[in-house]
């Protein structure tokens, strides 16, 4: 027989309701009445399931709040941000398995644990491909090759920050706000085919 699957909060209301020692009467409660008074979660269960979880000793499982593939934000003790990783996998334990840099797996429970937001995954995402190519976020090197709606150029030169401004071989320039906004990264200068030696 399956095991049911419970939420976290389902698993607690259950453990809530099972320290009572009520018998006979949770089914029928179950059946015919709404729960409450922070039990509320149960009445999504079937009356099979809600049984199958009573009365079982091992009858559930509870669902797992993360998976394999999930982004979390981790905030370590003694650290004051909080970092960045990818679930790998979830220890029957229900301990998180993360990536690390170094490729060695680590352990993260979930009272320090949540899932990433969108924008943090965007974020992160970013970092990392600048990063895999040597270089900061939107750090751009003359040579490098820029495209904004089908429209290849190259970056002739990076004018200082301060003047904010990018110039493209072409003699004309952009806001380097508005690059990063409108323009993607076709080629690295230091990966460029067409010249010999980064030159």
């Amino acid at each position: 027989m399956n095991k049911v699957i419970l939420t976290k909060e389902q698993a607690k209301a259950m453990e809530e309701l099972k320290s009572e020692h009520l018998t006979g009467e949770v089914v029928k409660t179950h059946l015919n009445d709404r729960w409450s008074l922070g039990l509320e979660s149960l009445n999504d269960l079937t009356v099979d399931e809600f049984a199958q979880a009573y009365y079982s000793e091992d009858g559930y499982e509870v669902e797992p709040e993360f998976k394999k593939g999930d982004y979390v934000m981790v905030k370590w003790k003694n650290r004051e941000k909080e970092e960045f990783y990818r679930v790998i996998s979830i220890d029957p334990w229900g301990s998180i398995q993360i990536e690390t840099l170094d490729g060695v797996p680590n352990a993260s429970g979930h009272e320090n644990t949540r899932l990433a937001t969108p924008s943090e995954i965007a974020k992160e995402k970013e970092r990392r491909f600048w990063k895999k190519h040597g270089r900061d976020v939107w750090e751009l090197k003359n040579g490098d090759v820029l495209v904004c709606d089908d429209y290849p150029r190259t970056v002739n030169k990076v004018v200082d920050f301060e003047e904010k401004t990018v110039i493209f071989s072409d003699k004309d320039w952009e806001y380097y706000e508005n690059v990063i906004e409108e323009y993607e990264v076709v080629c690295f200068a230091e990966n460029r085919l067409d010249r010999e030696g980064g030159e």
